[in-house]
């Protein structure tokens, strides 16, 4: 079982000023192998990022005032896959930071052999977090 307590910190490297809400999203890899995953949005294609065991990657945003910030990323392990939203305001309005004007909010994704889980913070697995997603 892979303890995400090993990745100690949920500090983002970038820094916005934004009007309305600022948001990073954090991607950790649980699985003992590496896999690749490719994030975009409407507006932004971050590319390609592959992770090694515990690695993580990172980025931030800020929410516009209509709520429609979408990301979305396809994931690649071996001979698996999956694609799905990482961020939209439905799952983060359920599963990630309380929404607080002006203040940095998170969603932290932990990525494992068994499927894909959210949480608003880093803590040991299993406890706050919450399966979304599995392999194909």
């Amino acid at each position: 079982m892979t303890n995400v307590s090993l990745v100690t910190s949920t500090t983002s490297t970038q820094e916005k000023v934004c009007a309305f809400s600022y948001w990073t999203i954090y991607i950790y890899n649980g699985i003992n192998d590496s896999f690749t995953v490719h994030v975009q949005s409407a507006d932004d294609d971050l590319g390609n990022r592959t992770l090694p065991f515990n690695g993580s990657t990172d980025w931030g945003f800020c929410m516009g005032i209509t709520f429609k910030t979408r990301f979305y990323a396809h994931f690649y392990w071996n001979s698996k896959t999956a694609f799905f939203d990482v961020f939209d305001y439905t799952t983060s309005n359920h599963h990630c930071s309380e929404r607080k004007i002006f203040k940095q909010q998170r969603c932290v994704w932990l990525v494992r052999d068994d499927g894909f889980y959210l949480s608003s913070q880093l803590s040991p697995f299993p406890i706050g977090w919450t399966k979304l997603h599995e392999w194909s």
